[in-house]
């Protein structure tokens, strides 16, 4: 017996996360909302390499409505910054949950990255 085509979809239903993006002048930002799991991840890299493609490297990642990122997630952001400071941009993070913000003191991120308590604050720190 074959399954009804609405139970065969390979889509999840519901993304693990939403990326949306703003500009102001000059600095792009990027509003994270849901989870960096293993299909979020993949989300985040390619916004962020299509943001590099097209000369954006003044990032802002907004991360006030971010539940979860895993360790993959953390890799992507470090390579961005790497890449955002070698053509003398930067990646703020801004609004961070206090789970998230005690994993990043953890493992050392909070030395690399500059942290504000909101989107605002990281935008004017360009």
């Amino acid at each position: 017996m074959m399954a009804p085509s609405s139970m065969l979809s390979t889509e999840s239903e519901t993304l693990s996360m939403q990326i949306s993006h703003q500009e102001h002048n000059g600095v792009h930002i990027y509003a994270l909302d849901g989870r960096v799991d293993s299909e979020g991840v993949e989300e985040l890299e390619n916004t962020l390499t299509s943001a590099f493609d097209s000369g954006q490297y003044k990032l802002v990642l907004d991360m006030a409505a971010l539940a979860y990122i895993n360790s993959a997630g953390l890799r992507v952001l470090a390579e961005a910054l790497t890449v955002a400071k070698e053509h003398d941009g930067n990646v703020h993070l801004a609004a961070l949950s206090t789970k998230i913000q005690r994993v990043l003191k953890i493992i050392g991120f909070e030395k690399f990255f500059n942290i504000y308590d909101d989107a605002d604050a990281a935008i004017n720190a360009f």
